[in-house]
């Protein structure tokens, strides 16, 4: 749909979708339906934004600057889009959540729609001929990838997906996590009080994110990546099993800052490996098995909080993560210094 029908009308179907998704949760009045279509237009719109606005970027800026690096690119955009969840985050966790939980749902419905007086006057910048489509079933035909493309895509990109495979079991690390921290943290206490942690969580956010910059001029990027994971599991199975709270906090915050530069890092690899125009597609279907792979820890992690606890729960997802994630990584390795050595014997 980004492909033909542009990328910035597509993100902004995207928020238009989102926003009324949430609309449907503030007004949920206990009614089952109400949260399940919440869940389900919040989830689209997620799926609608799936790479559309990060590719449209760095098209732009290598139309701009056909030298653009983009290797500071993603580190700024998530450094500025992380200052916002900041602010945002912690007025309505610590202010607005206190006084009505629905209030934050309420302003994240409202703050969805503010981008699209911006985006609507870059829709200049798109490709008019595609835009005025008469036949949206046709044209939406036409788009949709067959067995042949699909075939095309992956063999021109076959570095692309090793990377984007080894990248999977990385979710058993950080999907727990991310979306417990607040339960594990506000466990015992009436009133609402992580959104001091939330500041903290973005503060580091910005600072990882800055600092992948600099990460990525490593020339060895396996040896780096290795070492970002062996870190980010290592606190988090810290962060759960150790008993003093404050010394818990820390550690995790500390896996925040290892996460987001480990986060820009990966996404810019994987940015680097794409060949032809399909950057899209490709960034799409990587975040569809990102969102299988998460929808999958998702099941196993809530099975074992359930049974056991959220801190053991965590702490078996990230050993397990580890242990994948880096014999991932040495397939890479072992794969990359094999077509090296092929492509040194035939030079000689």
């Amino acid at each position: 749909m980004a492909d033909k029908f542009g990328r910035i009308n597509v993100f902004i179907s995207s928020c238009v979708t989102r926003s009324i998704g949430l609309f449907f949760l503030f007004f949920d009045t206990g009614n089952g339906w109400f949260l399940c279509i919440s869940g389900i237009l919040t989830a689209l719109g997620d799926s609608l934004y799936s790479g559309t606005l990060d590719s449209w970027f760095v098209d732009k800026a290598k139309v701009i600057n056909p030298n653009y690096q983009i290797d500071h690119a993603f580190s700024l955009t998530t450094s500025l889009s992380t200052a916002v969840s900041l602010l945002t985050g912690f007025v309505g966790a610590q202010f607005l959540a206190n006084i009505n939980l629905g209030y934050p749902i309420l302003a994240g419905a409202i703050l969805l729609l503010c981008p699209i007086p911006f985006a609507w006057g870059e829709r200049k910048f798109e490709h008019p001929a595609q835009l005025k489509s008469q036949n949206f079933r046709h044209a939406f035909k036409a788009k949709l990838p067959n067995l042949k493309s699909i075939k095309d895509i992956v063999r021109n990109n076959k570095t692309f997906f090793c990377y984007s495979l080894a990248f999977l079991p990385i979710t058993l690390i950080s999907t727990g996590p991310y979306n417990q921290w607040q339960l594990f943290f506000q466990q015992g206490l009436k009133t609402v009080q992580t959104g001091w942690i939330l500041v903290g969580v973005n503060l580091l956010g910005i600072f990882g994110a800055y600092i992948a910059g600099y990460l990525l001029k490593i020339k060895r990027q396996i040896v780096l990546l290795t070492w970002l994971t062996i870190v980010n599991a290592g606190t988090i199975i810290f962060a759960a099993t150790v008993g003093l709270k404050i010394l818990a906090i820390m550690l995790f915050l500390i896996h925040v800052l290892f996460t987001s530069s480990d986060e820009v890092v990966r996404y810019t690899i994987l940015h680097q490996q794409i060949s032809g125009s399909k950057r899209t597609t490709l960034i799409s279907l990587n975040n569809t098995l990102n969102a299988a792979a998460t929808l999958l820890v998702l099941g196993i992690n809530g099975w074992l909080s359930d049974v056991y606890s959220i801190g053991v729960a965590w702490t078996i997802t990230a050993i397990l993560g580890l242990l994948l994630t880096t014999m991932g990584y040495l397939i890479i390795s072992r794969i990359f210094k094999q077509k090296m050595a092929a492509t040194a014997a035939d030079d000689g």
